[in-house]
């Protein structure tokens, strides 16, 4: 594998496996350049979301890039306020990206009106509007009740919060079965990173001369899981590229599951709906 690897998705898509998360990521010259740079050290996977308020931002990054269009894989997600009307959404997104299509659309969470939402992608899929569609912190019966209630196309993609700490392994079972690619946001652990530190990785790191960052990043791939590191820092956005000049042994893996302690610290998907509003980030759409 290396860094423009790509998955077959179940509509024959190619998809990288590997790309810049841009989550918290402020608007303006700082993600405009993070995406930017990401591009020029060989990403070619971008993943924003319409409650990230740095839309804009992506597509001028990507344009400054000058890499053509049909080389950069961009991910936007549908926010629950377009659930009702998704070709909206859709179509803002598009306007402050700046393009005329997305590669991968997600429904961000399983808010209620998930299954409707879901059926009016699969008709602007048909429309070319976009690649591939998909979910975002859906649990395995949030992928069947999706399936039960007459979903015709099966999702791509699932991004979940997925690391060490939170391997979600009965969920990876699940969606190798049914076709459909996992992807791991917060790859490295969440806020904090206390992964980083975990002196099992620092063994493994040093045996391979490489860091703790990249040891965890690499995991995660091997299991065949696309992954979206995010950062702003530009060292940080090398060294989270240069994983693919070695791979972890079989013992390594070994060490790296036995982390494992169902640690999830995103939001539960469960009670996304019993979330109080104020909570959510206000949506402010970049100058």
């Amino acid at each position: 594998m290396e860094i423009n690897s790509r998955a077959v998705l179940n509509n024959g898509v190619l998809m990288p496996y590997f790309g810049l998360g841009v989550f918290r990521s402020p608007a303006g010259e700082i993600t405009r350049s993070a995406v930017r740079t990401a591009i020029e050290y060989g990403y070619r996977m971008i993943d924003t979301a319409r409650v990230y308020c740095n839309e804009k931002s992506v597509g001028r990054g990507i344009k400054d890039s000058g890499i053509s269009r049909k080389d950069i894989f961009v991910t936007t997600k549908l926010w629950k306020n377009d659930f009702k009307n998704p070709r909206q959404g859709l179509l803002e997104s598009l306007e402050r990206l700046q393009l005329d299509y997305i590669d991968l659309y997600l429904l961000h969470w399983p808010f209620a009106g998930y299954v409707e939402a879901y059926l009016e992608l699969e008709k602007l899929q048909k429309e070319g509007l976009i690649k591939a569609i998909g979910v975002s912190n859906f649990k395995i019966h949030h992928l069947q009740h999706l399936k039960e209630s007459g979903a015709s196309v099966i999702p791509q993609v699932n991004q979940v919060e997925c690391h060490p700490e939170n391997q979600e392994n009965e969920l990876l079972d699940y969606c190798r079965k049914e076709g459909i690619l996992m992807e791991a946001y917060s790859p490295l652990g969440g806020q904090g990173r206390t992964l980083v530190n975990d002196p099992r990785i620092w063994t493994i790191a040093d045996y391979h001369h490489v860091t703790t960052a990249q040891v965890i990043l690499k995991w995660n791939l091997q299991r065949g899981v696309a992954i979206i590191p995010k950062s702003v820092n530009f060292e940080r956005i090398l060294e989270n590229s240069q994983i693919f000049s070695f791979d972890l042994t079989p013992g390594d893996m070994d060490i790296l599951n036995d982390i494992n302690l169902n640690l999830r610290r995103a939001y539960d998907s469960d009670k996304i709906d019993q979330r109080p509003e104020e909570s959510f980030p206000r949506l402010i759409d970049e100058d």
